[in-house]
């Protein structure tokens, strides 16, 4: 149902940028001209690095400068409350909200590229199916992280 839900929204957007085109097309008016001196935006860069992605093969190992100390902080805190359950099981409620809490905030708030989120998201997600393998919302974002993954013809890791 998701598929036919996504495949739907995607001919949508396909159909109405084809009619956006063909508008431009006929109102040449109203456009501006074509500058031919524009400046390139990987100017700076050599074809290796313009290339990168696809000389790695795999997304998460494209090198990525962007860091959000926040989730660092959430993922680290999440994984250093390992240690307390194994002490004290009790605590296995605030493992899994720790757990979840790091995994949504990479998901859907951190500043960062997929190649830096998705991954350790979808850690974060499988650790709470592990502890509480009946969690909605952890399965749900788990499978939309390997979706992605399978949208994009990436292996979804294992780890």
């Amino acid at each position: 149902m998701k598929k036919i839900v996504l495949l739907s929204l995607s001919a949508l957007l396909i159909a109405g940028c084809t009619k956006m085109e063909e508008k431009k097309m006929t109102d040449n008016k109203t456009m501006p001209p074509v500058q031919q001196n524009m400046p390139n935006p990987h100017g700076n860069m050599n074809p290796d690095q313009m290339n990168q992605d696809n000389t790695q093969g795999n997304m998460d190992t494209a090198p990525d400068s962007a860091v959000d100390p926040k989730a660092d902080e959430l993922s680290k805190g999440a994984y250093d409350f390992e240690n307390n359950y194994k002490k004290d099981p009790s605590v296995k409620n605030e493992l899994i909200a720790k757990h979840m809490a790091a995994g949504n905030y990479l998901m859907f708030e951190a500043n960062v590229s997929p190649k830096k989120k998705y991954r350790p998201a979808l850690k974060h997600y499988r650790r709470v199916l592990e502890l509480d393998p009946n969690n909605v919302e952890a399965q749900r974002n788990k499978k939309q992280i390997e979706e992605i993954y399978e949208s994009m013809g990436r292996p979804i890791p294992n780890d």
